[in-house]
C-alpha cells in the first residue's frame, strides 16, 4: 500500500536535493514515519493518530514556517487529504509549485 504517493514524491525530491547529511537524514526520517502511519492505516488503525503525530511532527522540522498547513490534520482526517496537505507543504518548502510537480 503506498497511500501516501505524492508525499514521498515531494519527499525523494527534497531528498535527493538535502545539502548535507543532517537534511537527508531528517527526509529519511520522514519517510520511516510515512511508512508506519501507511501501516497503521492497514493493519492498526487504533494507531493511525500516534503515528500521523509523528508524520507531522518529523515534516514540521522539513517545511518550517509551512507547518501550520498540517495543524488541521488528525485521526479522523482521510488518507488522501493527508497525503495532499502534507505533499503542499513539502512542495513549497522545497520552492516547487505544487500544480506543476503533479504534471
Amino acid at each position: 500500500m503506498n497511500t501516501m504517493r505524492r508525499s514521498r514524491t515531494a519527499a525523494e525530491h527534497g531528498l535527493r536535493r538535502s545539502p548535507d547529511e543532517h537534511t537527508h537524514l531528517r527526509w529519511v526520517g520522514l519517510f520511516q514515519a510515512l511508512r508506519a502511519y501507511e501501516e497503521a492505516l492497514a493493519a492498526n488503525r487504533f494507531a493511525v493518530g500516534d503515528r500521523l503525530t509523528r508524520v507531522r511532527a518529523v515534516a514540521a522540522d522539513l517545511v518550517g514556517e509551512d507547518a501550520h498547513a498540517l495543524d488541521g490534520l488528525s485521526a479522523a482526517t482521510p488518507a488522501e487529504a493527508v497525503d495532499q496537505a502534507l505533499a503542499d507543504a513539502l512542495w513549497r518548502s522545497l520552492g516547487v509549485r505544487p500544480a506543476l510537480a503533479a504534471s
